[in-house]
């Protein structure tokens, strides 16, 4: 048990597989004005949501606020709950920007994760599922100085298991960090402080009483507002028209919709249309039976464009299937890569390796999910998003991967829309969320917020009132 654990030169704890006095590790830069206000906003907070934009550095400032109150003898243990894929890059940024704090790395089986908790590392980082498995039903003597929940909006339902988890954590201090505090509904916000200041908020606040509420405990900073020099995005939207057998497939699915989804229960009603949904995006990609893709061409257009050894370019898909797909139909024009859930860590590190590192004209093929955490792809020159999600703060994510402080020139990114199609009515929920993003967390005045339940599956497939014509958007 806990073989991986060894003592280094100076008698303290250290982990065998991450060497934190490497020596070629690069010395940090010295931080950002709006990463000092970021310190201090921590270093002041007992409860403590720190929202940055992504790429701005969060991990950074957690880093240093660690290391000043351990240094000012107010903290001696903490606890950093984030994804499993980006452990590991929790302690490499530690290591590099607070050498003095020893880390642990949560690994093993349950009784290992027992005696890790025990153990008196200054930092010790746990993924959720850990901390889902080890402390939902179970309760652990130890006490943290500081807990901090990265990529928080892993707890936005209140009610979930892993929320209840992270609650029943026994902490002085709760720390939260996410780029998207709101993702599709104020619920989520208010899901996140039940963990931060439990009973802060409340879904029947108004927004200005909860922007009130929110303030003392809320820091949050945009890219253009602290990074003037960083480089535009370059936004461009590529409407596409289906033709051949591709639009008969996208038709034959769009008249029968009403066949395709029950009239029984809630619950079967709204799985049927979800998957008549999801059927009807992914012919909009690509037809299987015939292999046509309208997208496909746009898409070969761009990499046709990509004729410089800096030109690469990330091409986001919610669909596995379609980045297969794509990945045997550019193969022969371009180095490709892919990215998915699915993937061993290591081949997803050894893939964004390539990409950053190795010359171009270069693909890698990410699904959104997968690229929405834990991924620096700063070197991509193009952005292209294949398809739509639901969820705008999911594609931020993933645009955002990409547009990081160290760049020095434009980003530019296409988004693909089919006309006429039910990737039409998507684009329009899109806007709707973002207007509800932009009122609850970048603004404060008091413009009306859309609601939304569960009626909005059935205007997206237009059902109710059938009549075997095609969509107009």
């Amino acid at each position: 048990m806990l073989d991986l654990l060894h003592l280094d030169a100076d008698g303290q704890l250290d982990d065998g597989k991450f060497d934190k006095k490497s020596s070629d590790a690069p010395l940090p830069a010295p931080l950002r004005p709006y990463q000092w206000e970021g310190v201090h906003f921590l270093l002041d907070k007992e409860t403590a949501l720190l929202a940055d934009e992504m790429g701005l550095g969060k991990t950074v400032q957690v880093a240093v606020a660690l290391s000043m109150k351990l240094k000012a003898g107010s903290r001696r243990r903490s606890l950093v709950v984030a994804p499993a894929s980006l452990r590991l890059n929790w302690a490499r940024e530690l290591a590099r920007w607070a050498p003095d704090i020893s880390v642990g790395v949560v690994r093993g089986g349950p009784e290992d994760r027992r005696a890790y908790y025990m153990l008196p590392y200054n930092v010790l980082i746990a993924s959720y599922e850990q901390i889902r498995a080890d402390f939902l039903r179970s309760t652990n003597a130890t006490e943290y100085d500081v807990v901090v929940l990265d990529e928080a909006q892993r707890i936005k339902n209140a009610n979930s298991e892993t929320a209840l988890a992270c609650r029943v954590l026994r902490r002085d201090a709760s720390w939260a960090l996410t780029g998207t505090p709101l993702e599709n509904r104020v619920g989520d916000l208010v899901g996140v402080y039940r963990f931060v200041c439990p009973g802060l908020l409340s879904s029947a606040m108004s927004r200005p009483e909860m922007h009130t509420a929110m303030q003392p405990f809320f820091l949050r900073r945009r890219k253009y507002d602290v990074l003037h020099q960083l480089p535009p995005i370059q936004f461009q939207d590529v409407y596409v028209e289906l033709e051949g057998q591709q639009k008969h497939a996208y038709d034959a699915l769009w008249k029968n919709r009403d066949n395709l989804t029950h009239r029984g229960g809630s619950n079967k009603r709204t799985s049927s249309m979800l998957a008549l949904i999801t059927r009807l995006k992914q012919v909009c990609n690509f037809d299987p039976a015939s292999g046509e893709s309208s997208k496909r061409e746009a898409l070969g257009l761009i990499i046709d464009g990509l004729v410089s050894a800096e030109h690469k370019l990330l091409v986001f898909s919610q669909y596995v299937k379609t980045l297969r797909w794509l990945a045997q139909e550019i193969a022969d024009t371009a180095t490709v890569d892919i990215i998915h859930g699915g993937l061993p860590e290591q081949d997803k590190d050894n893939a964004v390796a390539r990409f950053n590192n190795e010359p171009g004209p270069r693909v890698l093929l990410v699904s959104l999910k997968a690229g929405g955490v834990g991924l620096n792809l700063g070197e991509a020159s193009h952005v292209v998003l294949f398809d739509r999600w639901w969820n705008p703060a999911v594609e931020e994510q993933a645009i955002h991967r990409a547009h990081r402080f160290e760049r020095d020139r434009v980003l530019h990114v296409y988004r693909f829309l089919v006309v006429d199609s039910i990737e039409d009515r998507i684009s329009a929920i899109l806007g709707e969320k973002r207007e509800l993003f932009e009122q609850y967390v970048e603004a404060a005045d008091n413009a009306p917020v859309p609601s939304f339940s569960g009626w909005e599956l059935e205007n997206v497939l237009d059902l109710g009132h059938i009549d075997n014509s095609l969509p107009n958007g």
